[in-house]
């Protein structure tokens, strides 16, 4: 990335004119695609998708009541109850509403048309077949089939001769047999609020002290730019009509009027928040930076995102919800971080240049990792978090680039820190060195969690819109108002046509029945009882026809005449029943079905090329689930009601949560794992960030704070930046750790400056009105001071603690596995330890099995414990070499050097019949100290003399005693002093002294370190030296010294044996292995093809000065040193990044040094040998002959000067090894050059050589390059 971008940097530097081209028309392509965006504000086309959540939707928005304004009048004096005035006073408004008619205003439904139950009779009439469902037929048989008809016609006249048979009336002549009721009876299930009731055609509420009328607009509710002036006007009309009647109070509500104060008040929430992020942003970077141009140059990048992310949403969507652009002030505030970082970090480099190449990794991968968590919201249900992850996840991408490639052009020169700010201050602290920071982030974290799994889910949008005090006051009035219809349960049905949905609805007529018969519901309002299908229709009239046959029809009028004369009726009184029996009737004509479909605002919806029948269910108490249930298990029917939008919306709510995290915590571990190619440094950098998470949630819950369909942008909020600040955090911290550069205040600075920056974008959200960007502003500053806190306190402690700490004390840094196996391990010895103490209790203190016997026992026992935790526990061989004439069952004393803690383990594992001396903290362990005090093992702190005598016995007994006779463990593998005890003890009881060489215990685990690591342990028992041979000495005093020279021999060559370079390899390799994931596997496979470097160390002396040129990362240069501890080596190479990190090893010593130098000016002191190892190529002809006299002058005599490099006289393979540097150099950029390459020649070698009577000798081990290597040796 540095590469890339410093390219982009030169060649914009050398060509200024195309560079401000570029910047001015990518600001006009940007700024023309913005200008095409649209704005969706209805709420309710941002949530997620979903059968009921839709079906709920359309029955608000696309029934004919759904897009109307419900008015209500009432007295301000709740006492008074005056319809007739309030009749009045709403004539009177009607009148003046009419003014906008019909720009805005398309019709005025006041009162209930008187005529309309006329109407009705005459469609019954007219239609009579079509409203007879089979049920009716059965009432008609019970009256035709009746013998007489006398006493039904004796009820219709006196029907008809009271008060109650005006309607009758209308229908008696045409229809005696009263079947014109049963269609009635359809219209009456019209109606079943009890909250309501007509009084004079007008729509009172039960106690005639508010009165309803509706408004239908001309104008969608989502018309936001169109509407504004109707509600305007509309609240003119209102202010001036109170003005005039001030005891009247006028309240109105509707999708239309909330979507208009949606707009407004976003627009002007948006303008307020952006406007005071603006100038608080100005502020704050004027300060840190106090230069007036940076202030305005650091807006740019996030105006140019900001434009970039409208113009790209622009083009892949219609439109956009206006909360998610209202949302900007987040955007900025986390675009902004982009070029905070890139100025912050110009206060502490040299030039602008340096800054890019500098910031282009970190911020690149800041920048993906946000993008991606932020693109993350593509995947949710809710489409206002998927336009709010197209926008923030292009306008972050925007800004980025834009501060990677043009920002450093419109950038000042950088201006060294001559002062620190209260930022700087602030970041000089080490939070992760007080314990008490880190003992709250350690104890808090559990409780958090604990309190977290309740945070809440408001799943009630009404809290997302923006309603003005009176619409507030408006919908609380009309949700008790309509709180009987609102509890009721909505049945749709859906087709391509009106006639395929009623069809649809009419395939569940039964059960509907069924379920009013099992007294499940109450009562139905089926559309399709009132208006049947096209389909329908016709079968009821061929069923009519089928019923009312010729024969049937002449037979029945002779009933009704007859029983018409008996009760008084003259005798052509029903003539026209029989035309009312025979005629041809039809289908509903347009004009009825549209007098039908008026009738029932609420049950016919049209959502574009959908078509929609709404049936109106009234549950039984307690049935709810019950009915839900029945109708869940139907296909082509959806069933919902408030209730059941709540509950689904809760379900997509959760279910977009986890989802968000997941998503978005896997794309940024994910990206941190590609990035670092650490598992460990992408937990380091993640876990702070799922810690906030825990904490965030936590205090949510603790508050009452809960997440919506709006703020749980949070998730993607907290991976998006949270991320951003431990990459920058652990930037600085890898450098510390690669190269000593200590940027870590400046990296803490630039986080404190980018979350005061966020905050600022965020907090500013505070002084919005709108319920949606409120809810966003505490959560997320909430989560922000979180994030930064925790990973302030826990990313740089883990750091350190895994790595930092541990190589500045020369241990090797902590790897999961490593971690996880050295804890293993250490359990594994805790419990086994608590078991042997356990048996020792029955075999040793109980004796169960007779003293001498459960002593035996427990010790096997004791020696297979100990073998299992070596052999079980590790990923390391063992070697256990014993000498002729070693018998583990003759007592002797074993001596052995002691550098690890395993050492015990290890003498212990040998055989059961050992018995070591040991100090006392190990005598009195809590953990083995029970098990060493049964297995008789002997402390001797008060000296070997006080032992001899218990000794004795256990030798009698045949036990061999083991001692470390340098009485403690060293730190290094170096065998310390022996003392005289050991000796002591086998010439007072006449034993033999065995020496036990223990070899590669100490790397596996070095004193004072709890790391177990992949070492190779040898063991080796040497021949024993018999008590009876003096040659050893005659005194305890010789004894002691001639045999600690004797095994100092033979361990330092058991040690030149097997301390090759491939040995240390393991601690060359994790020495690199958290300084980039390239540079680690360039090392793994560097010295890999290099044989770890095993040809160099046998051709050069053991011992002496030596120089390593062009020495890269160290790797030879290192593992020829530890191989052989008296070679002192120095490193050169005019990388200086290389150096650095070479030289910031955890295993460098004082006789390894790396210098920064141009090898071919470079003075080399008097040495013994010279390495020159694929180097020379980079050198012009005249500098590598310049670099060759300065070797031979710098050799002594004897010396060796050692070259390797491709030779051209190797033609068809030199290809290869071409090939090879050209990867090298100008793709992967492992080396620079600033050279072009100049290969060698042997013959221009040998010839030098001969000139100074040098011997030459020549190997050739590769196949597929032209390396090879020359020794010359100086005579």
């Amino acid at each position: 990335m540095a590469r890339l971008f410093g390219s982009i940097y030169d060649y914009f530097a050398s060509h200024k004119t195309i560079f401000w081209c570029v910047f001015i028309v990518l600001f006009l392509l940007v700024g023309a695609g913005a200008s095409r965006i649209r704005f969706e504000n209805n709420i309710n086309k941002m949530i997620p998708h979903d059968p009921n959540i839709e079906a709920m939707n359309n029955i608000l928005n696309h029934t004919k009541t759904g897009e109307q304004l419900i008015f209500s009048l009432r007295f301000k004096d709740s006492t008074q109850a005056a319809p007739d005035q309030l009749i009045e006073r709403q004539q009177e408004l009607e009148a003046a509403l009419l003014a906008l008619a019909p720009q805005y205003i398309q019709s005025i439904q006041s009162i209930q048309d008187a005529d309309k139950e006329q109407v009705f009779s005459e469609l019954a009439i007219n239609y009579l077949p079509i409203f007879l469902d089979s049920s009716d037929y059965k009432k008609i048989d019970s009256i035709t089939l009746a013998p007489d008809l006398e006493e039904h016609f004796r009820k219709l006249h006196h029907l008809l001769l009271s008060p109650a048979g005006m309607v009758a009336k209308r229908f008696a002549a045409a229809d005696p047999l009263n079947m014109t009721p049963l269609a009635f009876n359809k219209l009456q299930a019209l109606s079943f609020d009890p909250n309501f009731e007509l009084y004079n055609g007008y729509i009172f509420n039960s106690n005639l002290k508010k009165l309803n009328f509706f408004v239908t607009p001309t104008l969608n509710a989502g018309e936001t730019g169109k509407n504004k002036p109707f509600i305007a006007a509309l609240n003119k009309i209102i202010t001036q009509f109170t003005a005039k009647h001030p005891d009247t109070d006028i309240l109105y509500f509707g999708g239309l009027a909330v979507g208009v104060a949606n707009a407004e008040q976003m627009q002007t929430d948006t303008i307020v928040t952006l406007s005071l992020t603006i100038v608080l942003l100005l502020g704050l970077t004027y300060y840190v930076f106090r230069r007036k141009r940076i202030s305005l140059i650091i807006i740019v990048p996030v105006l140019f995102g900001a434009l970039f992310g409208m113009s790209i949403t622009a083009l892949l969507t219609e439109q956009v919800s206006i909360i998610a652009i209202g949302a900007g002030a987040i955007i900025l505030g986390i675009a902004v971080d982009f070029s905070v970082h890139f100025m912050s970090h110009t206060r502490t480099t040299s030039s602008i240049k340096e800054t890019v190449a500098g910031l282009s990794a970190p911020l690149t991968l800041g920048a993906i990792t946000t993008i991606g968590a932020f693109y993350a919201l593509r995947f949710a249900n809710a489409p206002l978090l998927r336009d709010l992850g197209t926008f923030a996840s292009f306008s972050l991408m925007g800004a980025s680039l834009f501060t990677l490639i043009l920002l450093p052009h419109i950038s000042p020169r950088p201006r060294q820190v001559t002062k620190d700010n209260l930022i700087d201050k602030l970041a000089a602290r080490k939070p992760e060195g007080n314990k008490w920071l880190l003992a709250l982030v350690i104890l808090a974290t559990p409780v958090l969690w604990y309190y977290s799994k309740d945070v809440g889910f408001d799943s009630n949008l009404m809290n997302l819109n923006y309603m003005s005090p009176q619409l507030k006051k408006a919908e609380q009035e009309l949700n008790k108002d309509n709180a009987y219809a609102l509890s009721s349960l909505f049945v749709l049905t859906k087709g391509i046509s009106e006639e395929q949905a009623l069809q649809k609805m009419e395939q569940h007529r039964q059960l509907l029945k069924q379920l009013k018969s099992d007294s499940l519901i109450r009562n139905v309002l089926d559309p399709s009882s009132l208006l049947p299908s096209l389909a329908t229709q016709t079968e009821r009239i061929n069923r009519w026809k089928a019923y009312w046959t010729p024969e049937k029809i002449q037979a029945i009028m002779q009933k009704v005449k007859l029983g018409a004369q008996k009760a008084g009726f003259s005798d052509d009184a029903f003539n026209e029943f029989s035309y009312t029996l025979s005629r041809d009737y039809q289908a509903f004509d347009s004009s009825s079905r549209a007098f039908l479909k008026a009738m029932l605002p609420a049950s016919f919806a049209q959502n574009g090329k959908d078509y929609y029948s709404i049936a109106t269910v009234k549950i039984a108490p307690g049935k709810r689930a019950a009915v839900i249930s029945q109708f869940n298990k139907e296909k082509g029917i959806t069933a919902t009601d408030r209730q059941s939008v709540s509950e689904k919306l809760l379900d997509l709510l959760q279910d977009d949560f986890n989802k968000l995290l997941l998503i978005s915590g896997g794309l940024v571990f994910i990206a941190l794992l590609i990035a670092y190619g650490r598992f460990e440094l992408a937990l380091i950098s993640f876990l702070p960030m799922a810690v906030s998470w825990v904490w965030i949630t936590g205090l949510m819950s603790i508050l009452g704070l809960q997440f919506n369909v709006v703020n749980i942008v949070i998730a993607t909020l907290l991976f998006g930046l949270g991320d951003d600040y431990s990459i920058f955090m652990m930037d600085s911290l890898m450098e510390k750790y690669r190269t000593g550069k200590n940027h870590i205040k400046s990296a803490r600075s630039a986080v404190y400056l980018s979350v005061l920056t966020t905050v600022t974008g965020l907090g500013t959200l505070v002084f919005a009105q709108h319920p949606a960007l409120q809810s966003i502003a505490l959560i997320a500053v909430l989560g922000l001071i979180c994030v930064v806190f925790v990973s302030q306190v826990l990313q740089p402690f883990l750091f350190n603690f895994l790595i930092q700490s541990r190589t500045d004390k020369g241990f090797m840094p902590f790897t999961i596995l490593s971690l996880i196996k050295s804890v293993f391990a250490f359990m594994h010895f805790v419990i086994g330890c608590l078991l042997v103490s356990f048996a020792g209790i029955f075999l040793v203190r109980l004796r169960l099995f007779g003293k001498e016997r459960g002593k035996s026992i427990f010790h096997y026992i004791l020696n297979k414990y100990t073998s299992s935790v070596i052999y079980l526990n590790h990923k390391f061989g063992q070697q256990v070499i014993k000498a002729p004439g070693v018998n583990f069952d003759r007592p002797a004393v074993y001596i052995a050097n002691h550098s690890s803690f395993l050492d015990i383990l290890i003498m212990t594992m040998l055989h059961p019949k050992l018995v070591l001396l040991t100090n006392k903290w190990v005598y009195r362990s809590p953990v083995f100290g029970a098990v060493v005090r049964m297995a008789e093992y002997y402390p001797v702190a008060d000296g070997a003399a006080e032992s001899i005598e218990p000794l004795r016995g256990l030798v009698a007994r045949g036990y061999s005693i083991v001692v470390f006779p340098e009485g403690t463990r060293s730190k290094t593998d170096k065998i310390a002093r022996f003392h005289k005890g050991a000796f002591f003890i086998a010439e007072e009881l006449k034993l033999d002294i065995i020496p036990v060489i223990l070899h590669g215990v100490h790397y596996t685990m070095q004193k004072g370190d709890f790391l177990l690591k992949n070492g190779f342990m040898h063991i080796e028992a040497l021949p024993p030296i018999a008590y009876t041979d003096r040659s050893w000495g005659d005194t305890v005093k010789d004894r002691t010294k001639s045999i600690a020279q004797y095994f100092r021999k033979e361990f330092n060559y058991v040690k030149a044996t097997i301390e090759t370079p491939t040995y240390f390899r393991e601690q060359l390799v994790k020495g690199y292995i958290y300084k980039g994931p390239v540079l680690e596997w360039y090392c793994r496979i560097k010295t890999r093809l290099e044989d770890n470097y095993e040809l160099l160390h046998t051709l050069l002396p053991r011992e002496g000065r030596f120089y390593d040129l062009g020495c890269g990362y160290g790797f030879a240069t290192y593992l020829l040193h530890w191989a052989s501890e008296a070679r002192t080596f120095t490193g050169v190479d005019y990388d200086e990044e290389k150096i650095s990190t070479a030289q910031h090893h955890y295993k460098r010593t004082e006789k390894i040094n790396f210098e920064t130098g141009d090898i071919s000016s470079y003075n080399l002191l008097p040495c013994t040998g010279i390495i020159v190892s694929d180097v020379l190529h980079y050198l012009t002809p005249a500098a590598q002959l310049a670099v060759l006299e300065k070797c031979y002058t710098a050799l002594e005599p004897g010396g060796v000067l050692i070259i390797r490099d491709g030779i051209k006289e190797l033609a068809e393979r030199h290809k290869g090894t071409e090939l090879s540097e050209q990867f090298s150099t100008h793709i992967m950029g492992f080396n620079k050059t600033k050279n072009e390459l100049h290969f060698i020649y042997k013959k221009d070698i040998e010839t030098w050589a001969a000139k100074y009577d040098m011997q030459i000798k020549i190997i050739d081990n590769t196949k597929n390059t032209s390396n090879i290597m020359m020794l010359l040796y100086k005579s």
